[in-house]
């Protein structure tokens, strides 16, 4: 805090002097998802070096439907959809937009496909109607609850699917195979980088670190673009999953989204290089939901939740959101699925500056909201949804963390910032880590608690739209 109070003031003063202008680990294959049209791979022993252990059945995205991303670089704010919209009420009027709402149109769902609720042992009589209609079950995934991702007919639409199943016997629910995107968009660290990283400082992470807190047993899964195992500030503390996006074992991340929620939540801290994560030393289990154009369904999403849940990881980090609002039930199936497994569920609230969307939605996913800073002002991010699904925000505006090595849709390599409460929601996941580790004993609502209580208020008293119970503090939640 004294660093950052320091900055401040340096930046008052110059105010008033000038004016103010406006590499990777384990290939692991999921052995756990029943699959209609190819039997996933039977569980073998990790492989070193990244191979693939067998192919998984392909669902078809549309494809060049555009991008869903959230990016803090002021030099192409400009020229990006949103770049007009106004700033948040609290923020100070003379401040200037630190994040441009990259989402574009994107279709609603996939177009040719729907997802079947099948009823307890009516799988023979679903298919055999599938069958008979002409459709064709190309995946089949099992969260407690049977859903079936069903290929329709030439000619058939979606809405004339969902009619046609709705009526059938077996069938308990119909729902469109939704298409989710990325929502982006005291003891001091030695990191070159880190007098960049605002959000850090902001939730009192120095103080928090000098607790010395090991976090090297805790793994968070990352269901994003995947991430950019090579990176040097994750050492070997990548776990390569699965790519549910295109079913195979590649996780490389090419669009730049996952690379940095990745950063935020775990790059090596105190090493010298680069940036700090909020945990420093947990491990990454990089799940590929989404493609290399930043867009997932529903099937691949909810797979890669059953995927982490089952390797038993304890903290899931979905930086991704539909423009859906209302509660995606294939997805609600999933999450219940990994809370019933002990796993905190963290979501991005969305960055529409509306209502939230799905996942974070949803009873069981724990919602987060956007601040942003100008000079010594916080405010909510004015790009953030909000709503009373918000339980807590955390910093998300003009984020400096880490990007793929290679080329990607965010223009820029190793380091970057980026905006959206797909970087907020990564500072809570980090939170989750080190709180996980200092009480590994405790629950998945325990660790929650500790979330929720340990915040600096912000807005009205109480829990609010806003800001949720407020803003995290990591010094705080630690300290319970």
């Amino acid at each position: 805090m004294h660093r950052m109070i320091r900055q401040t003031c340096s930046l008052i003063l110059a105010a008033v002097s000038f004016g103010l202008t406006g590499c990777g680990r384990d290939v692991m294959a999921p052995t756990t998802t029943n699959f209609i049209a190819k039997k996933a791979p039977a569980a073998q022993a990790p492989v070193q070096g990244g191979a693939a252990l067998g192919a998984l059945p392909t669902v078809t995205l549309p494809q060049d439907q555009g991008l869903a991303a959230d990016f803090g670089d002021a030099s192409i704010i400009a020229s990006l959809p949103g770049a007009g919209a106004t700033l948040d009420s609290e923020a100070p009027s003379d401040a200037t937009a630190d994040g441009a709402d990259f989402t574009l149109s994107r279709p609603m769902a996939v177009r040719n496909q729907i997802i079947v609720q099948v009823k307890p042992g009516a799988a023979y009589q679903v298919a055999r109607f599938t069958e008979e209609s002409g459709s064709r079950v190309v995946q089949s995934i099992d969260v407690g609850t049977t859903f079936q991702v069903v290929t329709l007919p030439s000619g058939m639409s979606v809405a004339e699917g969902m009619a046609k199943y709705g009526k059938a016997s077996g069938v308990s629910a119909v729902m469109p195979n939704r298409i989710y995107g990325v929502t982006a968009s005291a003891a001091e660290p030695n990191d070159p980088f880190f007098d960049k990283q605002w959000g850090a400082d902001k939730i009192d992470a120095p103080e928090a670190w000098a607790k010395n807190v090991d976090a090297s047993a805790m793994t968070v899964a990352v269901l994003d673009t995947g991430v950019d195992y090579r990176h040097p500030e994750f050492g070997n503390r990548v776990i390569r999953g699965w790519n549910f996006a295109d079913n195979t074992a590649d996780v490389m991340d090419r669009f730049g989204h996952g690379t940095h929620v990745a950063g935020i939540i775990g790059a090596s801290g105190n090493n010298g290089v680069g940036v700090a994560g909020v945990a420093w030393n947990s491990k990454i289990l990089a799940v590929k939901v989404l493609g290399d154009n930043g867009q997932g369904s529903t099937a691949a999403v909810i797979s890669g939740i059953r995927y982490a849940a089952d390797m038993g990881v304890k903290i899931i980090n979905m930086s991704l959101g539909s423009p859906d609002t209302t509660v995606d039930p294939a997805l609600s199936t999933a999450i219940a699925y990994a809370n019933v497994k002990g796993c905190l569920v963290i979501a991005a609230a969305g960055n529409n500056h509306g209502e939230v969307g799905s996942p974070a939605n949803d009873p069981g996913a724990l919602a987060v909201s956007s601040t942003s800073k100008f000079l010594f002002w916080e405010y909510m991010s004015w790009f953030s949804n909000h709503g009373t699904k918000i339980e807590v925000s955390a910093p998300g505006g003009s984020i400096y963390s880490t990007l793929p090595l290679d080329a990607n849709k965010t223009g820029a390599t190793g380091y970057g910032k980026l905006s959206g409460t797909s970087m907020a929601a990564p500072f809570v996941s980090g939170e989750a880590a080190l709180i996980w580790a200092k009480h590994p004993a405790w629950t998945a609502q325990q660790v929650r608690n500790a979330i929720t209580s340990g915040v600096d208020h912000k807005g009205s008293a109480g829990r609010n739209s806003r800001y949720g119970y407020g803003r995290i503090n990591l010094e705080k939640a630690l300290a319970l």
